[in-house]
């Protein structure tokens, strides 16, 4: 039978009141170009910022170029700025007697219950 170990591995820092969750070969088309009036097709902070804004879920997909999903989700940040930790949910893989630890899933505690 496999476990799961709950363990912390990280915090990450928050000074605009959003998160972003991405692949990091996606950061090089990220377009820091600033603009007042927003292609929303982009990836660039204005369209997180679109995102993050729009109630009621406060959180979004961002597309890739050619309109399908995956690049990137977007997310306001509990009560705004802070450091936040990060928990990861390893699962044992291994056969035999022998560990294969992956991450299962990952969490961001942005509000104590």
């Amino acid at each position: 039978m496999s476990k799961t170990i709950k363990k912390e591995i990280g915090v990450v820092g928050v000074d605009s009141g959003q998160l972003l969750v991405c692949d990091p070969c996606y950061l090089s088309d990220w377009d820091n170009t600033e603009s007042n009036d927003p292609d929303p097709k982009k990836f660039n902070y204005d369209n997180v910022c679109r995102i993050t804004l729009k109630a009621p879920d406060y959180a979004g997909q961002i597309n890739h170029d050619l309109g399908h999903p995956g690049r990137a989700v977007a997310f306001a940040s509990g009560f705004g700025d802070g450091v936040y930790p990060v928990i990861a949910h390893f699962k044992d893989y291994g056969e035999k007697g022998q560990p294969d630890m992956r991450i299962k899933k990952v969490e961001i505690l942005m509000i104590e219950d």
